[in-house]
């Protein structure tokens, strides 16, 4: 009779796993030993870690065998490394053959490409990189008192809760991939951003395309900054209250991001606008060329995420945001361009620019 009831159990268990496959999230694999260490030994000898290129033996929070950076960031020769067994993305490294999505700090430093620069990037204190000419972020929005020295995670970073004790913490182990669409917690967030919503590419965009790339979410108008900052600075974190990458940004950068600052949904503007729909009409319905195929360069949101990579971009559909123009960590470029727009051969200059704005070519 137990054995038959445990069999009964055994079913409904199957049966609810799958009818609701939804409820159960994609969580990470593997022995715990990959990530952890239960008496920092084996067979003997200390267990190594690596913390920014170099091996260290010392204690880290959570019993871990590395800190981000040790995991992230090693400065090896590939984009991805096999970290304890794991493919890791790498945010730090001096592989000539590209960098993954969010760009590579290695640029700052100038352990790759044209020499290093503070303007070239995100100034993390991991790396001991710290700001030493501004005292605010660029777009002037500081209420929670970050500064500019800012963190991988954590309240003055930016994967993770973002809040006061709290981060990263947890959110692997209930790891969700692919396509995003709740983003109520760090977990099931586009890349751990609290609050964004999208779709990630399976490698990283080691291999990228026109077809196999992120797919960003975007909204067709950008957030208005009523004077409550608990809009997106509250109890449960900082997020962004449309959950765009765009207004994600704008919860540091504000005065880019938000319609009072931009100068409104339409022609004249401010600034560059964001979360703003690319005209249909004009120069821009001829985004990119002829059939308007996806450019990896000036790259687009949509407004409902996709379930696979879209080749081609829709004029009046789709939606101008700060990653059509930005990486977010690092690029090889002023100010964390996609392309040298401080160039002096003006085709250099503009080639990112050209894609939306064809009139210019």
């Amino acid at each position: 009779m137990i054995r038959l009831k445990c069999y009964i159990f055994l079913l409904a268990f199957i049966l609810v796993l799958t009818l609701f496959p939804a409820d159960i999230p994609a969580v990470i694999t593997g022995q715990c030993s990959e990530c952890h260490t239960m008496h920092n030994s084996q067979n003997g000898a200390a267990m190594v870690s690596y913390v920014f290129g170099a091996e260290t033996t010392d204690a880290k929070d959570y019993l871990l065998v590395g800190t981000c950076l040790g995991c992230h960031a090693q400065g090896g020769p590939s984009m991805v490394a096999n970290v304890n067994g794991i493919n890791t993305p790498q945010v730090y490294h001096t592989d000539a053959t590209g960098d993954l999505a969010g760009g590579n700090f290695a640029y700052i430093l100038g352990t790759k490409g044209s020499g290093a620069s503070d303007a070239k990037g995100h100034n993390v204190v991991d790396f001991g990189n710290l700001e030493d000419t501004l005292s605010s972020p660029p777009g002037h929005h500081d209420p929670d008192g970050i500064g500019v020295n800012i963190t991988c995670a954590g309240i003055a970073g930016c994967h993770g809760v973002r809040k006061s004790g709290s981060g990263i913490y947890g959110n692997h182990h209930r790891n969700v991939d692919g396509k995003l669409t709740t983003a109520d917690q760090a977990y099931n967030s586009y890349r751990f951003l609290t609050g964004v919503k999208g779709l990630e590419d399976a490698d990283w965009e080691k291999t990228i395309s026109v077809s196999d790339h992120n797919e960003y979410y975007g909204a067709n108008t950008p957030m208005t900054y009523s004077g409550n900052c608990n809009i997106c600075h509250n109890p449960s974190g900082i997020r962004p209250s449309n959950n765009t990458m765009s207004g994600f940004c704008g919860t540091c950068h504000r005065n880019f991001h938000v319609t009072d600052q931009i100068g409104g949904t339409s022609s004249p503007f401010t600034r560059h606008p964001t979360d703003v729909i690319l005209p249909g009409s004009g120069e821009y319905a001829s985004y990119n060329g002829a059939g308007n195929p996806y450019s990896l360069v000036a790259r687009i949101a949509r407004t409902t995420v996709p379930d696979v990579p879209g080749d081609t971009v829709n004029p009046g559909t789709d939606v101008v945001m700060c990653l059509s123009c930005h990486a977010a960590h690092a690029t090889d470029n002023a100010d964390m361009m996609r392309w040298n727009y401080k160039s002096s051969t003006l085709s250099t200059a503009i080639s990112g620019c050209n894609v939306c704005h064809t009139a210019k070519n």
